[in-house]
């Protein structure tokens, strides 16, 4: 047992097997894409319709079993245990944890989502549930239900694999990988046959979910850019965006947790409520506080019904293919990443405060958000001071945030800020999953340490690379299908990860308690 723990913790140093595969099956993934562009983004489509027509109630489903297993776990003995041991420390002061909670895992979705989301609830609410278009139901379901879409679930799956892993690096000292958040239910005769194939799945999975963010940026960045100056999108502006964005998150990467993620964390964190008080203070702010009062009832009423929101009569009714599945497929795919990583934060804190952190308070920001950028669309959409809806079908949503925002005093200053958030909210997400890939490619390494710099350089760029090329061959359904196909593997290491949460605090508690007994 000593001997398989040591192989277990050994120096660190490259995991050759599992890099190679999972760096191959990308490279070859790729390859296809490049060579085949057609016949691949057929498949592709094929393969995202497939799983979410048949898949898609197993991804709704399991997101809502693990927030009730979270609120379990709060409320349970396990989550009086204090991560790193009784006597362990905190690392990071109670605001740098929530920045680096909140940006690791928010990206760049609700900036722009922000307004589009709730302005499609509204025009185009589920038939299921037969509310009116652009009716006063409609506005609140638009609100609640897109600040649903973006909190509670996403944050309930990062943090509780962020459980699973902590546990296990901090207080069985074990090195910081997947795998070692599977140690209670990994056959000891196979471990280093497991270890290689999930590591590999994981690899694969990670980058097809990387890459997805990626080339979502450079359309992103290129739209508004091209709304700016008048310029049209070609491949020269997609590639300088995608260079400056690789780059960013690249050298942010490098430079450790506690240097570049902790110091963008907090700037990014700052930017965001600059932001959100300065729209609230110069927009409608009667009607974005009584929209969030109601809207908020309106969520705690409904919350378990529009939680698990599948069209089930009206199968034509696409609403939950394009939205709640999407979601939480995507929220499975960043899962385990995102834990691993938030997971070297958690030294000092005990489970209880680990999860309220990284659900709770990032949770009610979101909320906030989506309630004062939605509430804005809504009225002006009722108004008619703008017809956000068409602009959104007629501009793209990239191109309608900044309509929305030229609005606004000083709107070129607020324009240039945001575009400028949207990047740094990029790299604090990929940032993470760069870490991840290098870590994961890496044998032996803790918690207490970063990987190897090369791996992260090597993992970064061929990303930036690759999400470059997909997005000019084969355009933006080949990214989503890679997307939802990443959430699966996820979703069910997700699960597996849950029930070794049970069984390790078990034996902690236990072995607590043998301390205990004089």
């Amino acid at each position: 047992m000593q001997d398989e723990l040591s192989a277990r913790t050994e120096g660190k140093r490259l995991d050759t097997i599992p890099f190679a595969i999972g760096f191959l099956s990308v490279f070859a993934f790729i390859v296809s894409a490049i060579a085949f562009p057609e016949p691949f983004i057929r498949f592709m489509d094929l393969l995202q319709d497939k799983i979410v027509k048949d898949l898609g109630w197993a991804s709704v489903f399991f997101s809502f079993l693990v927030m009730l297993f979270t609120f379990g776990i709060v409320c349970s003995p396990i989550g009086s245990i204090r991560i790193g041991g009784r006597d362990a420390k905190p690392d990071f002061s109670f605001f740098r944890w929530f920045a680096i909670s909140l940006c690791s895992g928010i990206g760049i979705g609700i900036l722009f989502w922000g307004i589009g989301e709730p302005i499609y609830h509204l025009m185009q609410p589920p038939q299921n549930l037969g509310i009116a278009p652009k009716s006063h139901e409609a506005a609140l379901f638009a609100i609640s239900q897109s600040a649903m879409h973006w909190s509670i679930a996403q944050y309930c799956i990062y943090a509780i694999c962020g459980v699973a892993f902590a546990l296990m690096a901090f207080n069985e000292h074990l090195p910081l990988s997947i795998i070692s958040g599977l140690d209670l239910v990994m056959p000891r005769k196979h471990y280093s046959l497991a270890k290689n194939i999930v590591h590999a799945a994981c690899l694969f999975s990670i980058c097809c979910t990387v890459i997805s963010s990626i080339g979502a940026l450079i359309m992103m960045i290129s739209s508004c850019v091209s709304y700016l100056t008048g310029l049209e999108r070609s491949f020269a502006m997609n590639a300088i965006v995608a260079l400056v964005a690789t780059a960013f998150f690249v050298g942010s990467s490098t430079t450790g947790l506690k240097r570049g993620m902790n110091f963008l964390a907090a700037q990014n964190t700052r930017m965001f409520f600059i932001i959100l008080f300065y729209i609230f203070l110069f927009g409608p702010t009667l009607f974005i506080l009584n929209m969030g009062t109601e809207a908020f009832g309106y969520m705690l009423t409904n919350f378990i019904r529009n939680s698990t929101l599948v069209s089930t009569e009206f199968m034509s009714d696409r609403w939950a293919d394009s939205w709640i599945i999407v979601y939480m497929g995507a929220f499975f795919a960043y899962g385990p990443p995102i834990g691993l990583y938030l997971a070297r934060l958690g030294k000092g804190r005990t489970v209880r405060q680990f999860l309220l952190m990284n659900v709770f308070a990032p949770s009610m920001f979101v909320y906030l958000w989506i309630n004062t950028f939605g509430s804005l669309a809504i009225y002006y959409q009722w108004k008619n001071l703008v017809d956000v809806w068409s602009f959104v079908q007629t501009q793209g949503l990239e191109s309608t945030v900044i309509g929305i925002l030229q609005r606004f005093p000083f709107s070129m200053a607020l324009i240039v800020f945001f575009v400028i958030v949207t990047m740094i909210s990029f790299v604090t997400l990929v940032d993470p999953m760069t870490s991840v890939l290098a870590t994961i490619s890496t044998k032996g390494i803790s918690a207490e340490e970063e990987a190897p710099k090369f791996l992260k350089v090597l993992w970064g760029g061929n990303m930036g690379g690759v999400a470059l090329a997909v997005i000019t061959l084969c355009g933006i359904s080949a990214l989503r299908g890679m997307f939802v196909f990443g959430g699966v593997l996820m979703m069910l290491l997700t699960i597996i990860l849950c029930w070794c949460i049970v069984k390790e605090g078990q034996n902690i508690l236990a072995r607590n308690k043998r301390e205990d007994t004089p």
